[in-house]
């Protein structure tokens, strides 16, 4: 939970990892089910997503890819996302350093 505007809000926060050579949209597929459960379970709670993606800066740029593709695909999801207004991306290292933070933006 986060405290927001004086609510109590709920975060969800997922890890994809992926080395070259795998399918990065299998990584995924959890993913989705969870913020679909998050988001039945929680409705105008849910706060904050955060994603974690870990591998080499190669496989990165198709980890955001698909997380785009996500996003602009899962059409029930886009009033959570828009709402939202972001979700935060770290990119790290298979050794765990974090080599870049950034957001994507809805709206």
């Amino acid at each position: 939970m986060i405290p927001k505007d004086g609510r109590e809000l709920q975060a969800i926060d997922f890890v994809v990892s992926a080395n070259p050579g795998q399918d990065v949209e299998a990584q995924f597929g959890l993913m989705v089910d969870l913020i679909y459960q998050w988001h039945d379970q929680f409705g105008d709670a849910c706060g904050e997503i955060t994603v974690g993606f870990v591998g080499s800066p190669q496989i990165h740029e198709a980890l955001m890819a698909c997380l785009v593709s996500f996003v602009e695909q899962e059409e029930p999801l886009r009033p959570l996302f828009i709402r939202l207004g972001r979700v935060e991306v770290a990119f790290v290292s298979p050794e765990g350093t974090v080599l870049k933070e950034s957001e994507l933006k809805f709206g």
